[in-house]
């Protein structure tokens, strides 16, 4: 079994406490050794049963103590890129992969990422470092993902879609085939990209994950 740490405590580190149990369950695969969490707060305090052993910048000095690989369970893919870049000389980074998730053959799957019950990656689709693709999100054949890309539930993405680093397709969103998202891009819940976006733009109205 590997050692895991999850970085970041909050409402999605408790999710992908659920997810490595899940996988346990069907092969003991992990042994979850805690939380690491910058929130004072939370130091010394136990979430599902795990308890919080330090702050973010402790990896690499508990890693010498103990190896293990992490996974860093935060929605804000800015935030994921600030903790990756920080911790450069950390290179352990484990993809959670739930049981129910289903990832066609010649798909590349970045380190790093979070997949949840029921997401399909089509054939051929790369996807980059630290993603997170949550409950029901579908990605059709050949798409490309940059690094830090956020998907929630229920999204659709089309064939031959491109999306650059850090953006986040709210939940229920829609991508047209073959359209251009750039950089940090942010697609609104319910909403459809039928159109190509450049960096930092915004596609439709209302919520926005931030």
């Amino acid at each position: 079994m590997k050692n895991i740490v999850i970085i970041g405590a909050g409402d999605l580190g408790k999710e992908v406490v659920w997810l490595i149990e899940d996988i346990n369950q069907q092969c003991p695969r992990y042994l979850i050794l805690g939380f690491l969490d910058d929130d004072v707060q939370k130091q010394g305090t136990e979430v599902e049963g795990y308890r919080v052993l330090g702050t973010i910048d402790q990896l690499e000095t508990l890693y010498q103590k103990n190896s293990f690989c992490a996974v860093i369970a935060m929605q804000d893919g800015t935030a994921r890129r600030r903790i990756d870049q920080e911790h450069q000389n950390f290179h352990n980074w484990e993809s959670i992969i739930h049981p129910t998730a289903v990832v066609a053959p010649r798909v590349y799957l970045g380190h790093g990422s979070i997949l949840f019950p029921q997401v399909t990656v089509s054939i051929g689709s790369k996807l980059g470092n630290h993603g997170l693709y949550y409950i029901n999100s579908t990605i059709c054949n050949d798409c490309i993902f940059g690094n830090y890309v956020s998907v929630m539930s229920g999204v659709s993405v089309s064939e031959h879609v491109a999306i650059g680093d850090e953006s986040c397709l709210a939940a229920g969103c829609t991508v047209y085939p073959h359209k251009v998202l750039g950089r940090n891009v942010r697609v609104a819940a319910g909403a459809s990209a039928s159109r190509d976006c450049n960096d930092h733009g915004e596609v439709g109205k209302g919520f926005f994950f931030k």
